[in-house]
């Protein structure tokens, strides 16, 4: 399904009746890339550009940050390079690969730099040559400030809106080679992560939607935060969590330290301009075992286990306690001790306490350590 013209959508946030304002959304453009030496095999380059414009009602209305989101359809499609052009006045911006996608933030979300009202936003995509064209969904969300609000921030945004853009013919020049094995899914010993998005019952359809977003792009920034390629992440997605098998050979004492703080620091940035409605707040768990995959999925003791940990009861009434706390983490008797307790890493072992996470139903007994990360 082609769109026959740009998009036109009303802002809205679910606590108002009237739109904040409307954004048109450029119909995407798909041209093909001379690819470097280094193509993978059965691959071949684009770049994908997409125009809006953000009209908000009231002239004095000041746009603080534009979040746009590019989702595609074929979980082949990978991001090789990200980049952003803003109309107007120099403007912060923000790129990050997200599982199927890529995300521009542009502007400040606490309103110090203002956004410019268009833009557009570019990425070069590797996809597979079989493809006869680029399908998708674009999400765009926005902070809008007016005196008359006296500085309140409201974030509103327009639904997915689909995309399906043909390739020109001939655009895959070289013949499809036979696929190469992934090197990453091999039986090994995997940190893994579990999150979880606290009280997520309470959101409409339309929040929930944009509560996945802003969950995914949370973990995501976190793992570019410590260092962990995204390509050798093994990421499984079950709407309101997200459980990642990362890559071998990771020095966690450095990896785990940067993976919580970049988890506290994305919250920090997603909650900045959030209702406390809209606010997301996490359970996060880590534990270390052997894992190996299956056909639906990874297998292993620790896949069930980090999951339970998640689900425990210290680390839910831990972060129900603690209000202010965007994520509760919880650690494996295992990771504290290896990685925690010896003081190698940058994280106070006096900051956590130790629990017993038991399950009876799940016939589930192990030691574990909670920790609240402070701002």
């Amino acid at each position: 399904m082609t769109n026959p013209e740009p998009h036109i959508a009303e802002l809205r946030t679910p606590s108002r009746k009237r739109p904040l304002g409307a954004v048109r959304l450029g119909l995407p453009t798909v041209n093909p890339v001379e690819p470097p030496d280094e193509a993978p095999e059965g691959l071949s380059l684009v770049e994908f550009r997409q125009q809006y414009s953000l009209e908000p009602i009231g002239r004095r209305a000041r746009i603080a940050a534009t979040y746009f989101i590019a989702g595609f359809s074929d979980p082949r499609v990978r991001v090789r390079e990200l980049s952003g052009m803003t109309a107007g006045p120099a403007t912060e911006l923000v790129v990050s690969e997200l599982p199927q996608g890529c995300g521009w933030l542009a502007g400040d979300p606490l309103g110090v730099t203002p956004a410019p009202r268009t833009g557009e936003v570019r990425a070069k995509l590797w996809i597979p040559r079989d493809r006869a064209e680029l399908s998708g969904v674009s999400r765009f969300d926005s902070t809008i400030l007016r005196p008359a609000w006296h500085r309140r921030r409201l974030h509103a945004g327009i639904g997915p809106v689909p995309f399906s853009v043909a390739l020109p013919p001939g655009w895959a020049r070289r013949p499809l080679p036979p696929p190469r094995p992934v090197s990453n899914r091999k039986p090994a010993v995997r940190l893994c992560m579990a999150a979880d998005t606290a009280s997520y019952r309470r959101f409409t359809t339309s929040e929930a939607a944009r509560t996945q977003e802003r969950l995914v792009t949370v973990l995501a920034e976190a793992r570019r935060a410590a260092g962990i390629p995204e390509a050798e992440v093994d990421l499984q997605p079950s709407g309101d969590g997200q459980f990642a098998i990362l890559p071998t050979g990771l020095d966690e004492t450095v990896v785990i330290p940067r993976l919580v703080d970049g988890v506290r620091t994305a919250l920090a940035t997603v909650n900045a301009d959030l209702s406390d409605r809209a606010r997301l707040r996490l359970r996060v768990a880590l534990h270390r075992g052997h894992v190996a995959p299956g056909v639906n999925g990874w297998v292993g003791a620790v896949t069930v286990a980090v999951h339970r940990l998640l689900d425990c009861a210290p680390l839910r009434i831990r972060l129900e306690r603690d209000g202010s706390a965007d994520f509760a983490l919880i650690v494996s008797d295992v990771v504290f001790a290896d990685v925690i307790a010896t003081g190698g890493g940058d994280l106070d072992p006096v900051g956590f306490e130790p629990v017993d996470a038991v399950l009876p139903d799940k016939d589930f007994a192990e030691r574990a350590w909670v920790h609240t990360p402070r701002p």
